[in-house]
């Protein structure tokens, strides 16, 4: 399936907040497993983003608010935190195969 250049950020985008949702019941508190598990792949969401040099400044808050929401023990906290700071990491990386300059 061919997708159009200016839809592509737009299923990414919606593909990366859907998916998670998938692995966590709406209306459940977050468990620590899950807490640590969502924390550890923003983690490394955040690590392939800085690596390629494309990591939002709001992929890295995050991450942080994620890491000292877990700590502090709230893991629903922990857990909206991560997701949203991996999917910022990928939104960055993603960022990267756009034109630098309209064609």
């Amino acid at each position: 399936m061919i997708i159009p250049k200016c839809f592509k950020g737009m299923v990414v985008a919606f593909a990366c907040i859907a998916v998670p949702c998938l692995n966590h019941a709406a209306g459940e508190p977050a468990t620590a497993a899950a807490a640590r598990a969502e924390v550890t792949r923003a983690q490394e969401a955040v690590a392939a983003a800085q690596a390629r040099g494309a990591l939002w400044t709001t992929a890295r808050d995050a991450l942080r608010t994620a890491q000292a929401a877990l700590q502090a023990g709230d893991h629903d906290a922990a857990v909206k935190a991560a997701r949203f700071a991996a999917q910022q990491a990928q939104l960055g990386i993603d960022q990267l195969a756009y034109p630098r300059f309209p064609e």
